[in-house]
């Protein structure tokens, strides 16, 4: 995880400037699941593990305003960048941890991750996905917007030259797109239907994969 840190730590003031480049789906990805959020009762908690710069809590708040952020991140520098974007609210919380290995803090109502959960290993997935559970209260709601791994490995390599030649096309500098190929060396993606069947495993109902392009995804489970 320190080299996760050390790369994302690096390149927090350029983050949020970069995503449309990098996410061909950028406006879909950060929105279908917003309805979701916009129904919940006002009040209740919500925890974004991997949080950064706080970009999808951003779209969340613009939502649900009401909603009482916990935004949890392994880099002080992109919290730092989410702290300016939250200047002021008193609705927001910052937490500075590991969520990879840990017990997460706290209960929630919902609980929300984008762009983080791809870099950890299958099995620390797996046990993330069971301490989710356990840190959601009842009828609480995970949303985990994220990256997967093609269903064959034809599939798989098709969606990441897509997605090369897309950022390649899109206008963003040269050594920012050496930099985001460079920090893929990270990701450690998942097959889809491995992480839905264990999100039930641990518990999650009416679990779903609410948007798919290539392999960006937005999946979601309730717990009763």
């Amino acid at each position: 995880m320190d080299e996760i840190r050390r790369r994302f730590s690096e390149i927090s003031q350029k983050y949020d400037q970069q995503r449309a480049y990098l996410i061909p789906c950028y406006n879909d990805f950060y929105s279908i699941a917003l309805p979701l959020l916009k129904e919940r009762k006002a009040g209740e908690s919500l925890l974004d593990i991997g949080a950064g710069t706080g970009l999808f809590s951003y779209h969340i708040y613009q939502a649900n305003p009401k909603l009482r952020f916990t935004l949890l991140d392994i880099s002080p520098e992109m919290l730092e960048v989410a702290k300016e974007r939250f200047a002021g609210l008193g609705n927001f919380q910052y937490l500075e941890t590991d969520y990879s290995n840990k017990k997460l803090p706290g209960k929630y109502d919902i609980i929300v991750s984008a762009l983080s959960i791809h870099h950890l290993e299958n099995d620390e997935k797996a046990k993330l996905y069971e301490r989710i559970y356990e840190a959601l209260n009842p009828d609480g709601l995970f949303i985990n917007a994220d990256q997967v791994k093609g269903r064959t490995d034809a599939l798989d390599n098709f969606y990441k030259e897509s997605w090369k030649k897309a950022v390649i096309e899109s206008g963003l500098d040269q050594e920012a797109i050496r930099n985001a190929f460079k920090r893929t060396e990270l990701d450690r993606f998942a097959p889809l239907t491995w992480q839905l069947n264990e999100l039930q495993k641990v518990g999650f109902t009416e679990v779903d994969c609410i948007y798919r392009y290539h392999n960006f995804v937005v999946m979601i489970g309730m717990k009763k």
